[in-house]
């Protein structure tokens, strides 16, 4: 009895219809697995291709800054830049400002020993007192043109000296 049950054309039927059934299942689940993955990896995609997008933006950002930075640089340097005239007018600018201020001052001086009789119109103790005054200038100028003239120099032992005082 057994054996013409499970013989039986139903029990087929029902044996068919219930593995069929499992079958389908399995393929469902499986498909349902294989959309998931492709979601799944279409999403990882998207925030990849956003995140790549991002840097692409703060790239761009950041060579446009450099470019801008670099175009400055250039404008600065060419502004600092100036011709063979240009550089000879500014060497003798200097002089020539100091040139008129010494005979200004020479005018100046001479006029005023014209109207006043010069040094022997004054007291001994204010020829001394202008004495100190002048010796004091003369050494104080003469102290701060020598320093400014080393100070200007290019020289490796000079550098070196006033490293160690600073």
């Amino acid at each position: 009895m057994i054996l013409e049950l499970l013989g039986s054309a139903g029990f087929g039927s029902l044996l068919g219809a219930l593995f069929g059934w499992l079958n389908k299942k399995e393929e469902s689940q499986t498909l349902k697995m294989k959309l998931d993955h492709e979601r799944a990896m279409i999403e990882a995609n998207t925030k990849s291709q956003i995140e790549l997008s991002k840097m692409s933006i703060e790239e761009a950002k950041v060579v446009g800054q450099l470019a801008v930075d670099k175009t400055e640089a250039q404008a600065f340097s060419t502004s600092q830049k100036s011709s063979g005239i240009g550089e000879a007018i500014k060497a003798f600018i200097r002089p020539a400002i100091l040139a008129v201020l010494m005979y200004q001052t020479y005018l100046i001086l001479d006029a005023l020993e014209t109207l006043t009789g010069g040094l022997a119109s004054l007291p001994a103790t204010d020829i001394m007192a202008l004495y100190k005054i002048v010796i004091l200038m003369v050494t104080g100028l003469t102290a701060t043109a020598v320093s400014w003239y080393f100070a200007q120099r290019s020289s490796k032992q000079f550098d070196k000296l006033v490293d160690k005082w600073l």
